[in-house]
């Protein structure tokens, strides 16, 4: 999921992910971020360097119901990271996700 006000942001990341070849999901609305989060469908998100939009993601996911599993990571863009770098690095926690539910298995 890529939360973020910033539409160019929103969409290189999701070129890059999709490259990638992730399924992804984008957002600009509180409203469409929560709907998201409710489906249990999002392994993390990522916003930009914007701290409203991490503020509100925050909120987000501090206020799901723990039946919907672990809290979602929220990675937020740190300044001067790079869009290829903050998708590297949501690969990289994505993917210790899901060993991590395989294991447990």
């Amino acid at each position: 999921m890529v939360y973020a006000t910033d539409r160019p942001f929103r969409l290189q990341c999701e070129a890059h992910l999709r490259e990638a070849g992730v399924v992804v999901r984008l957002a600009s609305r509180q409203a469409e971020l929560a709907k998201a989060l409710g489906d249990g469908s999002t392994a993390a998100i990522i916003v930009g360097d914007d701290g409203h939009d991490a503020d509100v993601a925050r909120e987000l996911v501090d206020a799901q119901p723990a039946t919907l599993g672990p809290p979602v990571p929220i990675l937020q863009r740190a300044p001067g990271e790079s869009i290829e770098e903050i998708v590297a690095r949501a690969l990289g926690v994505t993917d210790t996700l899901m060993r991590q539910l395989r294991s447990s298995e």
